[in-house]
């Protein structure tokens, strides 16, 4: 059975900037908890704060003229949501939503503006995150158009336990059709192999990981190139 992968509960991006700049931030920053399914920015309203999850997963949804949505990307403790407000933006292209739950640092926008201007320990690091949220988002239009339905899966659940930081994920086979764009009848058939394979398990909202080694297996190598990619942007940082 795959083990809880615990690690340091806190955001990356924050984590790597020096003391001064960490606790200039930390000083206009406060807690919050955003319950599983909380819009934080929209297309209509990109908000008035920047998010920090600490832990936990953020789904970035795009929304076509018809009403059909597709999940373009992913944001945990590696960066930060709602940065549209700080570039004076007031609308934005994706709908940021909280898909696993978890402890997030707040900032107001117009104080990050603000520190951008006048840190730029600061605006490096967020830059740094923006490149690579940008990278991610190539190499995930290349899996979805290279990749099979199942190597794709086992991809995102991998990201998804990197993110959630246990073997049990809170999401639904709806979830993971907009994360896949497959369509929930050929989702929850794959799943339901994983499943008969020992790769993991379904219960009523959330899926429990089973056998890690055996999804990293069939996964595509984008799983293992947008991972590690994260963490040299990050390593050359620190």
């Amino acid at each position: 059975m795959s083990h809880s992968i615990r690690e340091p509960e806190t955001n990356r991006l924050l984590g790597i900037l020096s003391a001064e700049d960490s606790a200039h931030l930390a000083s206009f920053s406060r807690i919050e908890h955003p319950p599983q399914g909380r819009v934080l920015s929209g297309a209509s309203d990109p908000g008035t704060d920047i998010w920090f999850p600490h832990t936990g997963a953020v789904a970035l949804i795009t929304t076509d003229a018809a009403g059909r949505s597709v999940q373009t990307g992913m944001v945990g403790r590696e960066g930060c949501l709602g940065l549209e407000s700080v570039f004076g933006s007031r609308r934005s292209a994706l709908e940021a939503v909280v898909q696993i739950a978890g402890p997030m640092s707040v900032v107001p926008a117009a104080h990050l503006r603000t520190v951008l201007d006048s840190r730029p320990g600061v605006q490096v690091a967020i830059s740094k995150f923006l490149f690579g949220l940008s990278a991610q988002s190539f190499q995930t239009i290349a899996c979805n158009r290279l990749h099979s339905l199942r190597m794709r899966c086992c991809r995102w659940l991998l990201t998804l336990q990197d993110k959630a930081m246990s073997e049990y994920l809170p999401v639904t086979q709806e979830n993971l059709a907009m994360l896949l764009g497959g369509g929930r009848p050929r989702v929850n058939l794959l799943l339901a192999e994983l499943e008969e394979e020992g790769m993991l398990r379904r219960h009523r909202g959330r899926i429990q990981i089973l056998a890690r080694d055996g999804l990293k297996r069939q996964s595509c190598e984008c799983y293992r190139l947008v991972r590690d990619r994260s963490a040299s942007l990050y390593a050359n940082l620190a």
